[in-house]
């Protein structure tokens, strides 16, 4: 396509484009991301993607000095660099020079000569869940980032079935035992899992037809349902708040330090359980994926229906948002987002076999949900 035609299609879905439809912004981040491909000259296109690593180092140094929790505080009036200086005890030259990045980057509005104000971004990155987003991208991230060349060049070819992840390599322990102990890094981790499946996640009940599903069958027992690795319950909170009158159980399973940390009360048919899900089920009714389902799948019954809400990936044009998610399973822990046909790989070697039922997705939704049940 002509510089012409690449504009053109961007203009389209610009024309289409509605702020209240999540898949409207996610057509137009691919055409905006198509058009920086494109047309932006290579030399220059690759010298700002490098820079990315400086403005999220910057995203980090605002952060810590206050700056977005100050300006967040006054929004709608501007903050000079001395204004801000007297609120966080920092350098009002310092405080300058970062915030000419940030408002670069969009995280807040120049109003002035060193003058600042708030925008949605600067509220955005001051919510618990982005903050803790940040800490997943910048702070676990970056010590892999040191030393992914030396892991690369002792681990050749790299094989995930028989090499350590690069964090293990890293850090010398596994994230999960990082987070054990590292409390800032575990709250970040599960403020951003749940703000996540707030804001960009459709719940998995208004996917799968669970309504429709319930009301067909005749009940002979409560239904039971285990969310396992449910962090700290939205999805089966928001599944609670959708059918207030059914009786049934709701089993929430997760390490014991997340349990611990869920921030309010819950549904009181939702039972929180410490649970690692590399180990034994005690619950009814690539190496770690197999072992988790295959742990599940032992318990579960002819009727039993296992749903995995998780992404599908695109066999080609995947997007840069679900490939960094891919990117950072592989960094982490050795794992990965799957396509489809991965997927039914994957639930074939599961012990005893899973397969898949139908994949349930909804539009502008990042995940999807995998049905599946044990093959006949």
């Amino acid at each position: 396509m002509d510089d012409k035609g690449t504009l053109a299609e961007l203009q389209q879905v610009i024309e289409k484009y509605n702020k209240d439809d999540p898949s409207s912004w996610m057509r137009l981040e691919d055409a905006l991301e198509k058009v920086r491909r494109e047309l932006v000259p290579p030399q220059i296109f690759t010298m700002k993607q490098r820079l990315q690593t400086v403005n999220n180092v910057c995203i980090v140094v605002a952060l810590e000095m206050g700056l977005f929790k100050t300006l967040a505080a006054k929004v709608g009036k501007s903050l000079t660099a001395e204004d801000l200086s007297k609120t966080t005890g920092y350098n009002a030259s310092l405080i300058a020079r970062v915030m000419r990045v940030i408002t670069a980057i969009g995280f807040a509005n120049e109003t002035g000569y060193q003058t600042y104000t708030a925008n949605g971004c600067t509220l955005a990155q001051n919510n618990p869940g982005n903050i803790g987003g940040l800490i997943i991208s910048n702070d676990i991230v970056f010590p892999v980032a040191s030393r992914i060349r030396q892991y690369l060049q002792q681990n050749k070819p790299v094989d995930i079935a028989k090499t350590l992840p690069a964090y293990d390599f890293a850090m010398g322990e596994t994230i999960w035992q990082t987070l054990a102990k590292n409390i800032e890094w575990k709250t970040g981790f599960d403020d951003n899992m749940t703000a996540r499946n707030k804001t960009l996640s459709v719940p998995w009940h208004l996917k799968y037809p669970v309504g429709e599903r319930l009301a067909a069958g005749s009940l002979s027992a409560k239904p039971i349902i285990v969310d396992v690795g449910g962090n700290q319950g939205v999805d089966l909170q928001r599944f609670a708040d959708t059918f207030p009158e059914l009786e049934c159980e709701l089993i929430l399973q997760d390490l014991p330090e997340t349990i611990a940390g869920i921030p309010g009360q819950l549904d009181s048919r939702i039972k929180p359980t410490a649970h690692d899900f590399f180990t034994e089920q005690t619950a009814k009714d690539d190496v770690a994926s197999r072992k988790i389902l295959s742990n599940i799948a032992n318990v579960m019954q002819p009727h039993s229906r296992l749903l995995i809400n998780e992404m599908i990936l695109a066999d080609v044009n995947e997007s840069m948002i679900r490939s960094n998610m891919d990117m950072l399973m592989l960094f982490f822990t050795n794992g990965m987002e799957r396509t489809q046909t991965q997927w039914n790989e994957l639930l074939a070697t599961v012990e005893p076999p899973l397969e898949l039922v139908q994949v349930w997705s909804a539009t502008g939704d990042q995940q999807c949900v995998i049905e599946t049940c044990l093959a006949e």
